[in-house]
């Protein structure tokens, strides 16, 4: 369970938004290695999914204001993500998994967030910086 490397971008909002996604992720995996406690789990797993609601609707507000070329695609791939967040958290309710939670948490979501950030948020950021700093 290695933190995620991913880099940072032009905006700062986005980066503490990012960070607080690799803690929030964290918090999760420090309370699924231990003495489970469902309650604390849910509330986790709620507060994850709040936080990356709010996160993509700011970042899909900035592209929009920007006029972000590939928003639809940015924003499916927002789309995407926030379903499988849903599936992941019925599954858990339903059968309170935790080595299955963990292993989601540890490598897709860990791999997601990496490959994420260092591709679409980058480009994504760049572009915009670029466009509010000419505004």
């Amino acid at each position: 369970m290695n933190p995620p490397n991913y880099p940072q971008v032009a905006l700062e909002f986005m980066n503490r938004d990012h960070a607080e996604f690799a803690a929030l992720r964290q918090k999760l995996l420090d309370l699924l290695g231990g003495e489970v406690s469902n309650d604390a789990v849910d509330h986790a797993l709620a507060e994850l999914g709040e936080h990356t609601r709010r996160h993509f609707a700011d970042e899909e507000q900035v592209m929009r204001e920007t006029g972000f070329p590939v928003y639809e695609i940015h924003k499916g791939e927002h789309d995407r993500v926030l379903a499988d967040i849903a599936a992941q958290v019925e599954r858990w309710i339903q059968g309170r998994d935790t080595g299955a939670l963990r292993d989601w948490l540890d490598r897709a979501v860990g791999s997601w967030l990496v490959e994420h950030v260092s591709s679409m948020d980058f480009v994504t950021a760049a572009f915009a910086e670029k466009k509010l700093r000419s505004a």
